[in-house]
Parts: C-alpha cells; sequence; structure tokens
C-alpha cells in the first residue's frame, strides 16, 4: 500500500483513539510492529488559535513515525489553515480527516460522522484541507453513514478521490450503530471496488485471524485497530507473523503482559511525569491485566497507584500469590 511517499507492507495500522493514542501508547505500537500510528482526534478550531493543550497533542518523535495527525472539524476555511498549520509546524507523514467520530460532543458542532449527512460540506472540506496540506498525503476516517438505512461510503469515497485524498479508511459501522453490532465487512468490499486508491478496513478485528479474513473477504489494503490494541500492543506483531508466516505466535504470558505495562508505565512517566504519568497509567493497567486469573480483584488495587513502584508492589504481590503462572491463567 502506498500513501504518498510511504510504502506500506503487511499494513496493520493502530487507529486514532481519544484519550488513549498518546506518545507513550504510539511508541508501543511502533515498537510492537504498528505500520503506522495515528494522533488522537485534533480540534481544527483549537490549531488555529494556537491553544496549547491541543498543539501538545500533536507532538510527535521519530520512533512514533510513520504517524498521521487526525483533524476534525465542520468549517472547511478552518480545515484548510489547520492542515497548513500542521504540515508546516508540525510534518506529519500524513494528515487524516475525521468523518467518523460518533461521540455527541463532536457530532453537535457539525463534526465527525455529523459530516456525512451533507456532501457538499464534506467536499468542501477535504478540498480545502488537501489544499492546506500541501505536500502531505491527505486521507480519511469514515464511517458507512448516519444511520444503517442511508449510507454514505460509496459517494463519499467518490468524493474524496476525486479531492485528491490519497486512502480512506472504513469503520464498517453507521454513526447510529456507535460500537454495537457486528461491523458490516461488505461495505469495506464493496468502497474498495468503487474506488482506485488504498482502502483500509476497521472493526472488529481482535485477532490475527480477523485480519487475515477481513483482508480475503473484502481485499482491503490494509487493516486498522484500536480496540484490540488496549492492553495489547501484542497485536500488531501476532497479526503481521500470521499474515507473513501463516502461523499464531504464542499468546504472552502473564509475565510477558506485566513487562509490557511496566514499560509503558515507565513510557508514561517520562512523557507527563511520576504522578500525572501513574495518574493516567490507571485505565491502561485495567486492560493490560483483562483475562487474567482474579482480576476483578487485582483491578481496584491498580486504580489507586500513585508511583511506579506501587504498580510494582501490586504486581509482585499478585504474582506471588499465584499459586501457578502460565496460559491455563489468561
Amino acid at each position: 500500500m502506498e500513501i504518498g511517499n510511504l510504502n506500506i507492507i503487511d499494513g496493520v495500522l493502530l487507529a486514532p483513539l481519544a484519550g488513549v493514542s498518546n506518545r507513550p501508547f504510539r511508541v508501543l505500537a511502533i515498537k510492537s510492529g504498528a505500520s503506522i500510528t495515528y494522533s488522537e482526534m485534533v480540534s481544527s478550531e483549537g490549531i488555529i488559535r494556537h491553544q496549547q493543550r491541543t498543539w501538545d497533542i500533536m507532538k510527535f518523535q521519530s520512533d512514533e513515525q510513520p504517524i498521521g495527525i487526525q483533524l476534525f472539524g465542520a468549517n472547511p476555511e478552518v480545515m484548510k489553515q489547520a492542515a497548513q498549520i500542521t504540515s508546516e509546524e508540525f510534518h506529519p507523514d500524513i494528515i487524516d480527516i475525521n468523518f467518523g467520530c460518533p461521540v455527541r460532543k463532536v457530532v453537535n458542532k457539525n463534526g465527525g460522522a455529523a459530516v456525512l449527512k451533507d456532501f457538499v460540506l464534506t467536499e468542501e472540506i477535504i478540498k480545502a484541507t488537501v489544499e492546506g496540506a500541501g505536500e502531505i498525503p491527505v486521507t480519511i476516517k469514515i464511517r458507512t453513514g448516519w444511520e444503517d438505512n442511508n449510507p454514505a461510503y460509496l459517494k463519499i469515497g467518490e468524493i474524496a478521490q476525486s479531492c485528491g485524498v490519497q486512502a480512506i479508511t472504513l469503520h464498517a459501522r453507521s454513526r447510529s450503530k456507535g460500537f454495537s453490532g457486528k461491523a458490516d465487512w461488505s461495505a469495506i468490499k464493496e468502497l474498495k471496488r468503487a474506488v482506485d486508491i488504498p482502502v483500509i478496513g476497521n472493526g472488529d478485528i481482535f485477532s490475527p485471524q480477523d485480519a487475515k479474513r477481513m483482508f480475503d473477504e473484502t481485499g482491503c489494503d490494509a487493516v486498522m485497530i484500536g480496540r484490540a490494541a488496549l492492553g495489547n500492543p501484542f497485536i500488531f506483531k501476532q497479526i503481521r507473523h500470521y499474515l507473513q508466516i501463516g502461523e499464531l505466535l504464542k499468546t504472552p504470558s502473564v509475565e510477558e503482559k506485566i513487562d509490557m505495562a511496566h514499560l509503558h508505565a515507565k513510557l508514561m512517566v517520562e512523557e507527563y511525569g511520576e504522578a500525572k504519568g501513574v495518574m493516567m497509567m490507571r485505565r491502561y493497567l485495567g486492560w493490560y491485566v483483562k483475562g487474567f486469573k482474579g482480576a476483578s480483584e487485582l483491578r481496584p488495587l491498580l486504580f489507586q497507584v500513585k508511583s511506579v513502584s506501587d504498580i510494582t508492589h501490586v504486581f509482585n504481590d499478585y504474582i506471588n500469590q499465584s499459586s501457578v503462572i502460565n496460559r491455563s491463567d489468561i
């Protein structure tokens, strides 16, 4: 898959996840085999107003690349200015437009998936963003439409391609579905047949087998992983290995997951300082121990940690109290 000057092999991408895909999370994803990472969703209004918190979200380093910065907004001129600032000040590998976020506070401002209801506005936003981005390739992330009974993805694909978008990610659910129900992968297949630019499939990939099946069933050029990466950066390496070799890697042991959680905590502290970094790390710790024997008793302890040494102490106690730590405990 080619996006601008990027040549992506075994495309397994980390999805942009609001409040989650910060620098430490992206670093772990790249270390674990992600082909591309994305920033959290960034407000175009915040960019042009030079809001410090917004600009902080956009910062990245080389160990997170290739990286896309994802913008959202409903004003074409603002999106153009935001794309220009993003291109000139941050130099990401990709600028992505969010047309898929179903969250109420975003769609109430006519951003995210709300744009899917207005093809004219969609085209204006895309044209403006492509112009503002300059040499940086522009991609978009969409849902199938606002409602199940009013699909928009084929029309949006046509518009995007004609306006210079260089790849489309389709989360195969409508906005109304949120994350419920089953993703309709047939929509990804249809979109792939309808456009000549790369199509990235997203939705209900939780295992290497799921990823392979999506490639086989839809013909997509790459897959994007979101919820399945929470507490499980191993999934990128697992998927790429399965695509290349056809064999499943051994499920990470409890010790390996704890080691990864410790590394994640270290990166969080380096980025945010110990007090804030550990506080932010609590939710990730809850994800890391998903499936652990006694996880329901372990999580409340992890949600109270205030330092890296607290994290180490809780995990050491857990291991010492477990009679056997092996795959049967997961």
